[in-house]
C-alpha cells in the first residue's frame, strides 16, 4: 500500500533522526502529527508525537519531550490502546525519575503496570518494574528496588523472556551488593552471564563478566578476577568494542603486575593504544604509566 504524506513525513523524520539531524527530523515530526490530524488518523497523530517526544527526551528537553507524552496519551486513550498508553505512561515515568521526582515516578509507573497487567503483556509488566525499581534504587530505597527487582525477574522468567531476565539479575546484583550480600550478588550475576551466552548476547555477557571480575575483586579472589577479565575482554575485542576491551586489559595488566610484568606490559600498553584510539587521553596516560613503571 502506498504511504500517505503524513506516513511519508514520519519516514523521513525518523531517517533524519538516524542520520543525526536532530532540528530536522523534529520538525518532519511536527508536520507528521499535524498531516495526520487533519486526516483524523489520532492514533498516527499519537504516534509521531510519542516518537516526537523520544527524540526531545534524547535532547535533555524534558519538558518538551512531557508535553508530547501527555498529548499522545490523550489520543491513545480513547481509542483503547492499552498497549501504546502504558508505554507512555512509562516514558513519563522515565522522565520524572530523570527529574529525581520519585513520587511522580512511581504514580506513572504502577498506572502503567497495571495497563500491561489488565492486557497481560507480563513481559511489558516487568520492564515496568524493572524500572520502577531503579527509581527506587536510586532514592536510596534499597529494600524496595530489591523486591521490584525480583518481581520483574519473575515475570520475565513467566513471560520466556531470557534477556530481559538477565537484565533484571544484572539490577538485582547491584542491589545485593549494596546491601553486603555478595554471594547472592555473585549468584544472579553468574546466572545473567549465563542467559546472555545462551541467547547469543556477547556484549551482555561482557559486561556482566566485567561486574563480576569487580565483585569477585572486592572479595580478594586474583585467580578468579583474571579469567573473568580476560574472557570480558576477549569478547569485547570480537565486538569491536575497543572502550571495554581497552578497560578489561588495563585491568588484567594491573593484575599480572607482580606474578608476570613482561604480559602485564603488553596488556598495558595494548590497552593505552585502544585508549588513544578512543580519544581517552588520560586514560591512555595512565595505562602507559602503569606500564613503563614495569621493569623490562
Amino acid at each position: 500500500m502506498p504511504k500517505n504524506e503524513a506516513d511519508q513525513a514520519m519516514s523521513e523524520a525518523e531517517r533524519l533522526w538516524l542520520q543525526g539531524e536532530e532540528q530536522r527530523a523534529r520538525e518532519a515530526y511536527r508536520r507528521a502529527r499535524m498531516l495526520y490530524r487533519e486526516r483524523n488518523d489520532g492514533y498516527g497523530e499519537a504516534q509521531a508525537l510519542t516518537q516526537l517526544g523520544d527524540l526531545e527526551a534524547r535532547l535533555g528537553h524534558l519538558d518538551s519531550a512531557r508535553q508530547c507524552y501527555i498529548e499522545a496519551r490523550e489520543l491513545y486513550t480513547p481509542a483503547a490502546d492499552q498497549h501504546e498508553e502504558a508505554a507512555v505512561l512509562a516514558r513519563l515515568g522515565e522522565l520524572a525519575h530523570r527529574q529525581h521526582d520519585t513520587d511522580a515516578a512511581r504514580q506513572y509507573y504502577q498506572a502503567a503496570r497495571e495497563l500491561m497487567a489488565a492486557i497481560s503483556d507480563v513481559s511489558g509488566e516487568a520492564h515496568v518494574l524493572k524500572r520502577l525499581g531503579h527509581a527506587e534504587e536510586e532514592a536510596g530505597n534499597q529494600d524496595v528496588a530489591l523486591d521490584l527487582y525480583l518481581r520483574a525477574r519473575a515475570l520475565y522468567r513467566q513471560a520466556g523472556d531470557a534477556l530481559g531476565e538477565a537484565g533484571a539479575l544484572r539490577k538485582l546484583a547491584g542491589v545485593e551488593r549494596r546491601m553486603g550480600r555478595p554471594d547472592h550478588a555473585h549468584g544472579s550475576l553468574q546466572k545473567a552471564a549465563e542467559l546472555y551466552r545462551e541467547q547469543g548476547d556477547r556484549l551482555g555477557e561482557a559486561r556482566t563478566l566485567q561486574a563480576l571480575a569487580a565483585l569477585l575483586k572486592s572479595n580478594g579472589d586474583p585467580a578468579a578476577v583474571a579469567a573473568k577479565t580476560e574472557r570480558a575482554a576477549q569478547l569485547y575485542a570480537e565486538l569491536g568494542h575497543l572502550r571495554g576491551e581497552a578497560e578489561m586489559l588495563y585491568e588484567l595488566g594491573l593484575l599480572e603486575a607482580a606474578e608476570n610484568p613482561a604480559r602485564a606490559r603488553r596488556h598495558l600498553e595494548h590497552a593505552a593504544r585502544l585508549f588513544r584510539q578512543e580519544g581517552l587521553e588520560d586514560r591512555r596516560h595512565r595505562a602507559q604509566e602503569a606500564a613503563d613503571a614495569l621493569p623490562r
